[in-house]
């Protein structure tokens, strides 16, 4: 479903909300900072030399950007989805329908953005994991293996990508399940 609606002052574009969700993920660092976080976090979960850190943030930084690339593109099928839904309900609320859109895609894209955290944590760890498995040898090692892994409880998200996890409801549908329990609300 394309969106073909408008493009109103107020009304933030898929990519904008993919950027802003991003340095939201980021909590006002760059980039860099975010990879250097989750080589860290992968580290840590694998209790692999710290060292790894370093090589590890490059690999990361890539493929960070690489899983958030893409992002706007579902973000604009979410709006189209939203305001599509809202003026089912209500067809003459033009602008609850824009604002029901832009809510709508700003969750979704801090959801999604939480989600490539997630999934490029799981994929440092793996990668590190692997490596460690390779590695054999009783000499020195860059990937030596400390102790027995912590629980993924131990690893501590950040609270942005916690929050945004959440199974909240959409705005401006609390409490709605599924199509059959829907109900109009009375007009003021």
């Amino acid at each position: 479903m394309r969106d073909v609606a408008p493009r109103t002052r107020d009304r933030p574009t898929a990519e904008e909300l993919a950027d802003r969700s991003l340095r939201r993920l980021a909590r006002g660092g760059t980039c860099e900072g975010l990879a250097n976080e989750i080589a860290w976090k992968a580290v840590a979960a694998t209790r692999a030399d710290t060292a790894c850190v370093e090589w590890l943030s490059e690999l990361v930084d890539g493929v960070l950007s690489e899983r958030a690339e893409g992002l706007e593109f579902v973000l604009d099928r979410e709006q189209a989805a939203a305001r599509a839904e809202h003026l089912r309900e209500w067809p003459q609320d033009l602008a609850g329908a824009e604002t029901a859109a832009a809510l709508a895609a700003d969750e979704e894209s801090a959801r999604r953005a939480s989600l490539v955290y997630l999934d490029v944590l799981e994929w440092a760890i793996g990668l590190l994991d692997a490596r460690i498995a390779q590695e054999q040898r009783p000499r020195r090692s860059r990937l030596r293996l400390l102790g027995h892994r912590p629980a993924e409880t131990e690893i501590g998200l950040p609270p942005v990508v916690e929050e945004s996890l959440e199974g909240t409801p959409r705005y401006g549908w609390p409490g709605r399940t599924n199509e059959g329990d829907r109900q109009r609300p009375e007009a003021a």
